[in-house]
């Protein structure tokens, strides 16, 4: 009670002093990271991320009504992700009135994908200026480093070895999670951002914000080799290699050359990062542990129950249950029943895509598919209107995110899924770049590109591009 007698005026003091939802949006990535606590609300089950934004949105909806402001910047890309979602309301539905899923297991467990979707909707609207689009990338810039240095701090007050993975072979001290509490979680976060970090080091001209990025870029990439996640490390290796090829495009060599070199230095090093390494050096001699057992028999009982309900799915919400003849976890196949009472947690099928498919069908892995089509759409049409590195980053992120999705799914949790979202919000302000203005006044059609690129638009338009 004291603290919050203390704290009640403050917050209240400083909420009147900044009272638009712009001034707080840099501060929510670090909320959602830290927010990822459950808790307990009736048929409910929300993270502290969840009822962040859940009160920024409204916040944000009444600020706009009160002044007279348009609740969304109009473009293609919001009209196709609303489609997205409208498709994946009906198969909710479906799942409720067909296969007759209890409603709240189906909502809640239909809606994870679009949880932070008001983020894509905010951003290109709060990000109109320069100014704002730097400050909320500096604050994504900020969250890596804490997460990563937390991480790091963490492999190295690990005293105890790992039960599970000494059991299979594989002898290190445990697997790190930062605040994300699940070490895959924790690698799909920093596969979305680490490359928007390297991205900065680039593109600021103030040498702190280098220097953060740079101390960023090393802290994440040592985090998600400690995370000890195969498709974290191929996620994290995908994004960085894509953003510097494209940052060194005039001398390929520079980013294969960087690529060996991370490559040596990881088969030095094979003994500590045992469990990635031999995956990629040898990996037939794997085919025969439990994990990639547990995936092989799990993911053929998914096809199967695709094949038999391919359009609609079993439906969102279904209760899950093992079948197998072995006493062996590995060999457990997940098999789905009607709900007919709220259920605490929802499995994610070890697959982003199979999930969808598995629980909604055609219709459901429509709406997913949908989403990452209009984002590299969206992509391209931002690097068109002058995105990029920042654009090029954003897309590398997402993308070798999407392709870690094909064996995990970390988009379900909503600490991950803010962080996709913010991205996307992002991408979205670049592929429409006209919007953003210098200043409040004059637009800006050339955001943050690196001097080779500024130098090449010169001599095709035979003039000189002003510095923003």
């Amino acid at each position: 009670m004291r603290y919050l007698v203390i704290a009640g005026p403050v917050l209240i003091a400083v909420f009147l002093l900044k009272s638009k939802p712009g001034h707080w949006l840099p501060l929510l990535p670090l909320l959602f990271m830290a927010g990822g606590l459950t808790l307990h609300m009736g048929v409910f089950e929300p993270a502290v991320a969840t009822l962040v934004i859940i009160m920024f949105t409204f916040f944000y909806i009444a600020d706009r009504i009160l002044r007279n402001k348009t609740l969304f910047v109009p473009s293609p890309y919001l009209f196709f992700i609303f489609i997205a979602i409208l498709i994946q309301v009906v198969s909710i539905f479906i799942s409720i009135h067909v296969h007759e899923q209890y409603q709240w297991n189906a909502i809640r467990d239909g809606s994870s994908l679009f949880l932070f979707f008001p983020l894509a909707v905010i951003i290109p609207a709060i990000c109109r200026t320069e100014k704002k689009f730097n400050q909320l990338l500096r604050a994504i810039l900020v969250t890596l480093l804490v997460a990563s240095t937390i991480g790091v701090i963490q492999y190295i007050s690990i005293t105890s070895f790992s039960r599970v993975d000494l059991g299979l072979g594989y002898v290190y001290r445990g697997r790190i999670a930062s605040l994300f509490g699940n070490a895959n979680i924790f690698a799909g976060y920093l596969e979305l951002g680490i490359p928007i970090a390297i991205a900065l080091l680039v593109t600021e001209k103030d040498i702190k914000w280098r220097i953060t990025a740079a101390v960023a870029i090393v802290l994440g990439i040592l985090s998600v080799l400690y995370t000890f996640s195969r498709g974290g490390l191929l996620g994290v290796f995908l994004g960085c290699g894509i953003t510097l090829v494209y940052i060194f495009r005039s001398k390929v060599w520079i980013p294969i050359l960087i690529g060996i070199l991370a490559v040596v230095l990881l088969v030095m090093s094979v003994g500590t990062f045992e469990r990635q390494m031999t995956f990629f050096m040898d990996p037939s001699a794997h085919l025969t542990q439990p994990t990639i057992l547990h995936r092989y028999i799990t993911y053929r009982g998914f096809i199967n129950q695709f094949t038999a309900s391919p359009v609609t799915g079993v439906g969102w919400g279904a209760r899950e249950f093992y079948w197998g003849r072995s006493m062996l976890y590995s060999f457990w196949e997940v098999r789905h029943c009607v709900s007919r009472e709220k259920i605490v947690t929802f499995g994610g099928l070890n697959s982003l895509f199979l999930n969808h498919a598995v629980k909604g069908g055609i219709v459901s892995l429509l709406s997913v598919l949908l989403v990452f089509a209009t984002i590299y759409k969206a992509f391209f049409r931002a690097l068109k209107r002058g995105g990029g590195v920042l654009a090029v980053a954003m897309f590398a992120g997402i993308f070798s995110f999407m392709i870690h999705q094909i064996i995990g799914n970390q988009l379900r949790f909503p600490t991950v899924n803010s962080q996709f979202w913010i991205v996307t919000g992002l991408l979205l302000v670049l592929a429409s770049s006209d919007l953003i203005k210098q200043n409040g006044e004059e637009p800006l059609n050339r955001l943050q590109l690196p001097e080779s690129t500024k130098q090449e638009d010169s001599r095709e338009k035979g003039k000189n591009v002003p510095h923003p």
